[in-house]
């Protein structure tokens, strides 16, 4: 075991340290691998105001409007019928929308194992049914990433101003 990882497992962190020490106390980035690859954990940042789930999935896409569309890893494919034509509907992607009030009531409305797949509609803006069907064709993965999307969402306010 190389010397910097076991630095690492034996690092210490006191949350009540006074404000001198904490001038000079270590600081690990966890999101630097670099951090243990050679590099001493003193001179390291640990970060506690950021949660990794609050951050967007790196394949999201910002878009102009404040969306964020989600590639899928694996495509889902739903048979659909509407105005007496049956298709194929084939979801390679979903375009999260920030929710707003309204979308929080219609959440709150269902049933707690309901409120998950809800809030992929409300924000996706499919239909229930739809989304019902989608999300349990779904990767977990996918799944994963879109509530990422949502997090993301209510831990980070619209973008306003000039």
């Amino acid at each position: 075991m190389s010397t910097a990882i076991a630095a690492a497992k034996n690092l210490t962190i006191d949350l009540d340290e006074d404000a001198e020490t904490a001038k000079t106390a270590a600081v690990v980035d966890l999101d630097r691998p670099a951090a243990l690859s050679g590099s001493t954990v003193d001179s390291e940042v640990i970060d506690e105001d950021v949660d990794p789930l609050d951050k967007l999935p790196k394949e999201a896409i910002r878009n102009a409007d404040g969306s964020v569309t989600l590639p899928l890893f694996d495509k889902v494919t739903l048979r659909t019928k509407k105005d007496g034509k049956v298709k194929d509907r084939v979801f390679t992607e979903l375009v999260f929308h920030r929710l707003v009030g309204a979308d929080q009531r219609a959440i709150a409305a269902v049933s707690d194992e309901h409120q998950v797949v809800t809030s992929f509609a409300r924000s996706t803006r499919l239909n229930q049914a739809i989304m019902n069907a989608l999300y349990d064709k779904m990767d977990l993965a996918d799944i994963t990433r879109g509530g990422q999307v949502l997090n993301h969402f209510l831990k980070n306010g619209p973008k306003t101003g000039a």
